[in-house]
């Protein structure tokens, strides 16, 4: 009988997902809730978890890319609240510019040429 209410609580813990450490600007609370998300943005930006994470320790702060996908995030959800939501449009994600590539294929710095009359 112990052996049957051990197992059940070791898997309730994945099934429900475990609870997450250092999340500072997603709202997921567990693993089964940032998952999918986290999957997506690797696939937007052509990259795998050890771009951003110390995959021994997900939540420790010691790779660079961290805080600029961090700082991605919030600029995300920035523009969403204030333009695309009242818009009533489509909200953007990293794929909008990012096209599967760490670096956009196009930059602010890109401007276009003016038309010669």
């Amino acid at each position: 009988m112990r052996l049957i209410v051990f197992i059940v609580l070791l898997f309730s813990g994945v099934v429900q997902g475990q609870d997450l450490k250092n999340v500072q600007v997603l709202p997921y609370k567990n693993t089964r809730e940032i998952v999918p998300y986290m999957k997506g943005m690797a696939k937007d930006l052509g990259v795998k978890c050890s771009y951003c994470h110390n995959m021994k320790n997900k939540s420790l702060d010691e790779i660079q890319h961290k805080f600029i996908a961090r700082d991605m995030m919030s600029m995300v959800k920035q523009i969403n609240e204030d333009f695309m939501t009242p818009m009533k449009v489509d909200a953007i994600t990293c794929w909008t510019c990012h096209r599967g590539s760490t670096a956009p294929p196009h930059s602010i710095d890109d401007k276009p040429k003016p038309h010669e009359h």
